[in-house]
């Protein structure tokens, strides 16, 4: 058996086994459902015991198999190289025939991953939170979205001047670096002028992908994954940074509602209402103030944490004792990245690479 793949067993421990079983991701016509969240102990699940969760024995589809063994191919050490200045190629026909050659041998390899299904797709049912990291660089304009024993999943850019921060499914530092192209990004987070608002978008629509340009989403607003809105609250001596969030909602069949325009839905953030289950809402967990330590002080549950501005958790808003995301420092520029159903990775992520100003 090829190297490779004997790595890839590993890779498979924890991303492809927290996946959701491979749905269709076509529109369906049922319902969304209510969410739902066990009443359990929310600490992580540890990477030896995600092939012991029993929550979800649905079989796991060979899209989300070959995704996982590819995400081995491009594991990071950590480190962060410096990127090279994006420079348009002389003959952009040719640039294109190149990418797609490296995408076809990609293909053989069961390495390439073109469609960004696996990162929308909720993670599988589960009573405790599943580990990953996100690594920054020093400038802390880029990041790595990494599983726990730092296998790559998705990388991170910020631009500035533009107000957004690009996701790719490539690691432009390492043998991905080939694939990935920094004017194509996978989801976009674009946020306002004055950084309270930041939504999350997918590039290609699910419904409108096959569509021509003028029958597509593309231009009014694309398909819609998350809306967040921060705000500060005083707690104790101390003010905490928060977040609301607000995501499309969960079918029976365990997919997401696909908030594109074109299927007559609105702006994300501003269409959730008590009791309509197309779009559920998030709400930050507060710390407590302590006067041992002056400091404001929150439990992270698995987690050896740091003190830092960044740090947070979220919960349903109906549900707010039960954490569903956290995120925290546990290293000079690492951060624990834990969370569960019914989110996605793109979301999760997102939501932490929110956090740039705080």
């Amino acid at each position: 058996m090829a190297p490779e793949l004997n790595n890839a067993k590993a890779g498979q421990t924890l991303f492809a086994a927290a996946l959701a079983s491979s749905v269709s991701p076509a529109r369906v016509q049922a319902n969304p459902q209510a969410p739902l969240c066990d009443e359990d102990p929310e600490s992580p699940l540890g990477t030896d015991k995600v092939t012991h969760c029993t929550d979800d024995q649905s079989p796991m589809g060979w899209a989300l198999l070959r995704t996982a063994m590819g995400f081995v191919r491009y594991a990071s050490n950590g480190s962060h190289r410096h990127q090279a200045a994006a420079v348009p190629p002389e003959d952009d026909k040719k640039g294109d025939s190149e990418r797609a050659f490296a995408i076809a041998d990609s293909l053989e390899l069961g390495l390439a991953r073109e469609t960004p299904t696996d990162f929308t797709m909720p993670l599988r049912r589960s009573r405790k939170l599943w580990r990953f990291r996100v690594i920054r660089s020093e400038d802390k304009l880029k990041a790595r979205m990494v599983t726990d024993v730092g296998d790559f999943l998705m990388y991170a850019q910020a631009f500035l001047e533009a107000r957004r921060i690009g996701f790719f499914l490539y690691d432009p530092g390492s043998d991905g670096q080939q694939l990935y192209d920094p004017a194509a990004p996978a989801f976009t987070l674009h946020y306002n002028e004055t950084r309270t608002e930041w939504r999350l978008v997918q590039e290609r629509c699910q419904n409108c992908m096959l569509a021509p340009p003028h029958l597509s989403c593309s231009s009014l607003g694309k398909q819609q994954l998350a809306v967040a809105r921060h705000f500060r609250r005083q707690v104790g001596d101390g003010l905490s940074n928060c977040m609301e969030v607000v995501v499309p909602g969960i079918y029976a069949n365990n997919t997401a509602v696909v908030w594109c325009p074109m299927l007559r839905r609105q702006d994300l953030g501003a269409t959730h209402k008590e009791g309509d289950h197309s779009t559920q809402r998030l709400i930050t967990k507060l710390p407590a103030w302590n006067e041992d330590v002056e400091s404001l002080v929150l439990d992270f549950k698995g987690r050896n944490v740091v003190a830092s501005a960044k740090n947070f958790q979220l919960a349903l808003e109906q549900k707010p004792h039960h954490t569903l995301c956290q995120f925290g420092k546990i290293g000079n520029t690492t951060y624990g990245l834990d969370f569960k159903y019914p989110l996605s990775a793109a979301q999760a992520f997102g939501m932490a690479m929110s956090t740039l100003y705080w």
